[in-house]
């Protein structure tokens, strides 16, 4: 599943709300990790890791083995894919 927020409402605080949500919702639901995937670099790295997230693996070519169309951040072709993790038992929310 991939979540956006339009460029025009980026960096209002819309998305944390929304990822906000999301953390609580799952974690209601019993879970005790999240995951989420996003590229290597940029700006969707450091939202995550805002919000508790912690790299917990790197898919090595997932953005070439899964797509097919080049995917480019900042006029840099993604490859890998980290993964991270928010784990409720470090986070305490």
């Amino acid at each position: 599943m991939s979540i956006a927020v339009h460029p025009d409402k980026q960096m209002t605080g819309v998305g944390s709300t929304l990822l906000g949500w999301v953390i609580q919702f799952v974690r209601k639901a019993g879970a005790h990790k999240l995951e989420v995937g996003t590229g290597t670099f940029g700006y969707q790295l450091a939202f995550y890791q805002r919000q508790g997230f912690r790299v917990t693996s790197i898919d090595r070519d997932f953005f070439i083995t899964n797509y097919d169309e080049r995917v480019f951040e900042d006029g840099i072709q993604l490859l890998d894919m980290l993964r991270l993790t928010f784990d409720y038992q470090e986070n305490r929310v």
